[in-house]
C-alpha cells in the first residue's frame, strides 16, 4: 500500500501545538502528533514479541537504517503488562495496528506494517518525514524522539503533537524504514494537554524497537 494515510487525524483539523515530552524514552524532546488520513500499508503483524537479531546494532540512527537487509521487519517488542493502568482493547491485522485504553480514557496506538512506495534510495530521515508530510504536517515542525532498543540502545523517531478541534490532544511518534519499506507508528490522544506527556511516556519507554 502507498504511503498516503497511516497518520491519521482524530475529528477533523488539528492546531499543530509544540508539546515538550523529554524524557520519554532517552534524551531527545518530542512532539508528536495530530492525526490525519495518510497511508494505505499492507499489515505487518502488530506488536509480537519477536528475538532480537544477533547482528542488529545497539542504536538505530537514521543512517543505520541503510545497512538494513530487505528481509528484515523493524517491529515494536511491547510487553502490555509492564503498561499500569492501560489494557488491550482492540487489534486489526489487516493494518498492523493495536489499540490501548488506560484507565483515564487516553488511547494509544501501536503500528507496524510494510509500506510498498518507499523509496529505499532516500534514507530513513527522508522517509520518514514523507510520512508526516503525507498526512499534511508539516516537516519543519517535527522533532527527533529516542525510543529504546532491545540491545540497550535507543532508535531515532520523528514526533509531532497537537491540539484538535474536538478538544483532545494527541502525539504521533515515527519512523520508516525505507530499505525494508516498513514503519512503526506510535500514536496517543488524551483529553488533556497535561495528561500527553506522562501517558506518551508510559508507550514509549515500553516499546522497544527490535529487528526480527
Amino acid at each position: 500500500m502507498s504511503i498516503t494515510s497511516r497518520i491519521t487525524i482524530a475529528g477533523a483539523t488539528a492546531i499543530i501545538a509544540a508539546v515538550a515530552m523529554t524524557g520519554c524514552a532517552g534524551p531527545g524532546s518530542t512532539a508528536p502528533a495530530s492525526e490525519r488520513p495518510t497511508s494505505k500499508a499492507s499489515s505487518a503483524a502488530a506488536t509480537p514479541t519477536p528475538t532480537a537479531e544477533a547482528a542488529m546494532p545497539t542504536d538505530l540512527t537514521f543512517e543505520d537504517g541503510e545497512a538494513l537487509s530487505t528481509t528484515k521487519l523493524p517491529a515494536f517488542s511491547l510487553e502490555v503488562s509492564a503498561l499500569a493502568d492501560w489494557k488491550q482493547t482492540g487489534e486489526d491485522p489487516a493494518t498492523g495496528t493495536r489499540e490501548y485504553t488506560k484507565s483515564d480514557g487516553s488511547v494509544a496506538t501501536i503500528t507496524q506494517q510494510r509500506i510498498t512506495d518507499l523509496d529505499p534510495t532516500i534514507g530513513d530521515r527522508a522517509a520518514t518525514e514523507q510520512l508526516f508530510t503525507a498526512a499534511g504536517l508539516p516537516a519543519e515542525q517535527l522533532e527527533e524522539q529516542l525510543l529504546p532498543t532491545m540491545t540497550d540502545g535507543t532508535a531515532q523517531f520523528l514526533s509531532i503533537a497537537g491540539h484538535n478541534s474536538d478538544g483532545s490532544w494527541s502525539a504521533t511518534v515515527a519512523r520508516a524504514f525505507a530499505k525494508p519499506g516498513a514503519a512503526l507508528i506510535v500514536k496517543v490522544k488524551t483529553s488533556s494537554q497535561e495528561s500527553l506527556r506522562p501517558d506518551l511516556h508510559d508507550i514509549l519507554v515500553h516499546a522497544q524497537v527490535v529487528i526480527v
